[in-house]
């Protein structure tokens, strides 16, 4: 038996050998030491592998380590393999890659990839988790194999896509789900922060169904939403079908609009397909409720018209609402009585009903090249939920202000 370090000494240094070497030993002796004895601050030892060609080119394999074993049949197996490839040898723009190979089921596998423009895990898309331990925690990042799901800080909820929690009681974190099970009941997403502890939920934000996005603290949800676009703020749905719907509580306002001024300032602006119709406005310690009322927007002017007829078939009424559990008296009116007088004042219909549900893009009818219904078109009314009507006294105003007129023209005619 020869020894690397006999074989040295009867070589010589620089010495060259030109054929294949085995160095063999029968114990687990170390077979093949490398030393550099220099101070400097260069490397050293070195072990250097060249694909010394004449012809170099694309493809060309540089060099292999292999760690080869028996199985259990006395076959020699390359258990693990290191391998070096040039990708490109064109002078200035050379390109290589190395190749990280392991034996899987019987089958060389490609664990790691490095090349010039990427380092790829997996890459013969075995079932083989990707993990990534911490100081505290076996799975800071996993891939599962198997599905493709990503987990931060946990490796337990298969059933989301990404799953990311700060602690294994998974009181807090984020997933990201693709089946109907898994964290909640949702099926798009969940954000969820926790305070101290994993006991209270603070709050999160997920996706239901696919649909509805919500909103919360304190494992209450403030804001959903819809999946038709509708937004709820402290309510989880629309009452009619309006883009926003807030409730408020016993202890604020519903909503408050502040202006960054005292003068005059539009803190709401009405716009419609004619451009703006009307503004809320403040201005000074005031607040105006403003309607467009420009002459240029208008036509058919008319200053003779019979004011005092109209106004003697209006009926003034006291009454209580039924919601009104200590039935308060108020004076007003009736919708419908005054609607053929000052059709203006008054919206909605007589004895309409609230509207049920709508047409959706997943119907029939509003689907293909001739639909015949439009998404969002009133699909079914309520049988129990009205839909009242209202008024807009100030729409008043002008007539009773022309018959004071009419009446003050009488009063100096018989004064005269």
């Amino acid at each position: 038996m020869t020894r690397a370090s006999d074989t040295a000494k009867l070589l010589g240094a620089g010495a060259t050998i030109l054929d294949g070497t085995t160095i063999s030993t029968a114990d687990n002796t170390t077979q093949l030491t490398l030393t550099s004895t220099d101070a400097d601050a260069a490397v050293g030892p070195v072990l250097g592998f060249n694909r010394n060609s004449a012809s170099a080119a694309d493809n060309d394999l540089l060099g292999r380590l292999s760690f080869i074993g028996k199985n259990d049949a006395d076959e020699d197996v390359d258990y693990g393999i290191i391998r070096y490839k040039i990708t490109d040898a064109s002078n200035g723009t050379e390109d290589s890659d190395i190749a990280i190979r392991s034996m899987v089921a019987g089958t060389s596998t490609n664990r790691i990839s490095v090349t010039s423009a990427e380092t790829v895990f997996n890459e013969d898309s075995k079932d083989l988790d990707f993990r990534v331990e911490s100081d505290i925690n076996s799975s800071a990042f996993k891939m599962d194999g198997a599905n493709g799901n990503i987990f931060l800080n946990t490796d337990t909820d298969s059933s989301a896509l990404i799953t990311a929690y700060h602690h294994a009681g998974k009181a807090a974190g984020i997933a990201f789900q693709n089946s109907s099970s898994g964290v909640g009941t949702a099926t798009g997403f969940e954000i969820s922060m926790a305070g101290t502890g994993v006991a209270g939920l603070i709050g999160y934000v997920w996706n239901y169904e696919n649909g509805d996005i919500r909103f919360a603290t304190n494992n209450t949800e403030r804001m959903r939403i819809l999946a038709n676009g509708g937004l709820c703020i402290n309510r989880t749905d629309q009452a009619n079908s309006e883009r926003l719907a807030i409730i408020g509580n016993s202890s604020s306002q519903c909503m408050s609009l502040t202006s960054p001024i005292t003068g005059a300032y539009d803190m709401v602006n009405l716009i419609n397909g004619n451009g703006q119709v009307g503004r809320i406005g403040t201005s000074g310690s005031a607040s105006q409720f403003v309607t467009s009322s420009d002459y240029r927007l208008k036509e058919n002017v008319s200053y003779s018209f019979d004011a005092t007829s109209r106004l003697k078939q209006l009926k003034p009424a006291r009454f209580n609402f039924i919601a009104d559990a200590d039935n308060t008296l108020v004076d007003g009116f009736i919708a419908h009585e005054v609607s053929s007088i000052v059709p203006e004042a008054i919206s909605g219909k007589k004895d309409a009903m609230a509207v049920e549900t709508r047409y959706t893009e997943d119907d029939v009818e509003t689907q293909g090249d001739n639909p015949i219904k439009s998404v969002g078109d009133i699909k079914t009314y309520s049988s129990t939920v009205i839909d009242p009507q209202g008024i807009d006294q100030s729409k008043l105003v002008p007539l009773l202000t022309k018959t004071i007129l009419e009446l003050e023209a009488r009063i100096t005619a018989l004064e005269s």
